[in-house]
């Protein structure tokens, strides 16, 4: 029977993902508006330099994805990345680790959908004015959301389909771009003047990562691991995917920064060399710099930078439609997971007969787009997205041994290598970029974060208190508070009262992650909590067999 079948009659997700159609899924994903927007955005921080965020941001990101690919080859279920840290450390802490995938999940169509509306405006100004989305913004952005809503009941084979055409479309235009751009403009000196390095010195370069969108444009991957329960032989074919994923992110990220860098001309910006505030203000990125050259560019190479800057406007607004659509889907994936786990009523899992979760899909559709009335603009919901982001980097992170002790007969296509050091480094990772992510931006993510704990409130009641397994969680809560304050009294850099100043505050956050990992394996369950056996044996035959 290809097809997963949870406990509970009529929620049931139908494997119709190839294993190209999974990888094209976590590309399309990945390759949205932060290869345009983060990649000039990243220089307000880093300068030139913003080339070393994105290596750093890509080695960091396959360290705290590895996890991922092992959980969901060993338990190919829909919306796992939000289910997993429920086995290993109970209720609270499996609530905690889901909420905040949760806020991730519901906010990145409306990123995506502002990106459109903000491109759009290159041609509708209406649309995006002062930095924000106007009310025609907003409507535009619902609209797109109401569209994406309608493809996604249609079935997840038409969604991948979809998905598939729409992809191979982004990746000509952003292999067109990279390859063509450096070849007519290129300013070698702007990757040494006044330096490479930015006044901020390594701190810029790293702050970069977290607050300007480098890190939530690796996010891609994820999405892969979300639609574990629709991808055919997914103990083979997931961590395949994620790491064609992780690849080919990388490697267009780092090689757009370069073209940005190199595009930039000074005059027609019409500031002093060196700065980049001003390129990273520029509302359409990659046009606006290769609209700046024109001036100095004549015959065949003007008529191909004019054409050029018809494709980049194009792509910037289909690139974030298609991945609005991966990740409206996999979202919704989620909180079929989240509802699976009983954290939310069961009820909202349940599935159509072409397996689709509707009702899923509308609440991510609803709650996203109430979220453009605070947040309309792309780098305000970036910022406040990621960090929620990283504190689900973390639990997961530390459930990795965890899970390895409790369960150590569960096959696992796909084993994490030196797991207990794995685990720690991408532990002490994510605590660092929460700090990197910059005070206030923090006090809201971290504190919308712990809210979860008030709505966990539901789960308790529901279950009479009983076998919350609080004595293994508590430190998670805890944990997040520090990191707060952290991000409080830390450096001006990254927007704290200056109590500890670059490079003390980084070494203490390290110290702290280091610290709390410990703690996190200390106080885990000596036995199994819940029921991942169960989980595992509900897979198809086939897939355990490994058949494909």
């Amino acid at each position: 029977m290809n097809e997963e079948v949870d406990i509970e009659q009529g929620s049931v997700l139908r494997r119709k993902f190839t294993l190209a159609d999974a990888a094209l899924f976590g590309i399309g994903g990945a390759v949205g508006s932060g290869i345009l927007f983060a990649a000039a955005y990243g220089t307000f921080y880093a300068g030139a330099a913003v080339i070393i965020s994105w290596i750093i941001a890509a080695v960091m990101i396959v360290i705290v994805t590895i996890p991922y690919a092992e959980f969901s080859s060993m338990a190919p279920r829909g919306g796992i990345s939000a289910r997993i840290s429920y086995y290993a450390y109970g209720k609270y802490g499996g609530f905690i680790s889901g909420w905040s995938l949760f806020l991730w999940a519901v906010m990145i169509p409306p990123i995506e959908a502002v990106a459109v509306s903000e491109y759009a405006a290159y041609y509708i100004p209406q649309l995006y004015k002062n930095n924000a989305l106007t009310p025609y913004g907003i409507g535009l952005s619902i609209l797109i959301t109401v569209i994406f809503v309608f493809i996604n009941l249609a079935g997840i084979s038409r969604v991948g389909k979809f998905n598939t055409g729409i992809t191979w479309l982004k990746i000509a235009s952003v292999i067109a771009l990279l390859i063509i751009v450096p070849l007519i403009i290129f300013h070698p000196s702007n990757f040494t003047v006044p330096s490479f390095i930015p006044k901020s010195g390594w701190s810029g370069i790293f702050i970069a990562i977290p607050a300007t969108g480098i890190l939530f444009s690796f996010g891609g991957y994820r999405q892969v691991a979300d639609m574990a329960g629709e991808i055919k032989n997914a103990k083979r074919n997931l961590p395949i995917a994620i790491g064609l994923t992780l690849a080919v992110q990388s490697i267009f990220y780092i090689a757009m920064s370069i073209v940005i860098v190199g595009a930039v001309n000074w005059n027609s910006l019409g500031v002093a060399p060196g700065n980049w505030s001003a390129v990273s203000s520029l509302s359409s990125p990659l046009a606006d710099l290769m609209k700046g050259n024109l001036s100095v560019l004549t015959g065949d190479p003007a008529v191909m930078i004019s054409g050029l800057i018809l494709l980049a406007l194009l792509f910037a607004i289909f690139s974030p439609l298609g991945t609005f659509g991966v990740y409206l889907t996999a979202s919704s994936r989620i909180v079929f997971g989240f509802s699976r786990e009983g954290a939310l009523p069961k009820e909202i899992g349940k599935t159509d007969k072409r397996g689709v979760p509707i009702y899923t899909i509308i609440i991510v559709a609803v709650i996203g787009d109430l979220f453009l009335i605070p947040l309309p603009s792309w780098e305000s919901l970036v910022d406040f997205v990621v960090v929620a982001a990283v504190v689900n980097f973390a639990i997961v992170a530390a459930s990795l041994p965890v899970i390895r002790k409790l369960h150590p007969g569960i096959d696992r296509p796909f084993k994490v290598p030196f797991s207990r050091t794995w685990s720690l480094i991408a532990f002490v990772i994510a605590s660092i970029l929460v700090y990197w992510a910059t005070y206030p931006t923090t006090l809201y993510a971290l504190s919308a974060t712990l809210l979860g704990s008030v709505v966990f409130l539901y789960q308790a009641y529901k279950s009479k208190w009983k076998d919350l397994n609080l004595k293994n969680s508590i430190w998670i809560p805890v944990y997040i508070i520090g990191l707060l304050i952290f991000s409080y009294i830390g450096g001006p850099a990254t927007g704290g009262i200056g109590i500890l100043k670059f490079p003390v505050d980084d070494i203490a956050v390290i110290i702290y992650g280091i610290l709390f990992w410990v703690v996190s394996q200390v106080v885990a369950p000596k036995a199994p909590v819940g029921d991942l056996q169960k989980l595992v044996e509900n897979a198809p035959k086939e897939e355990q067999e490994g058949i494909p």
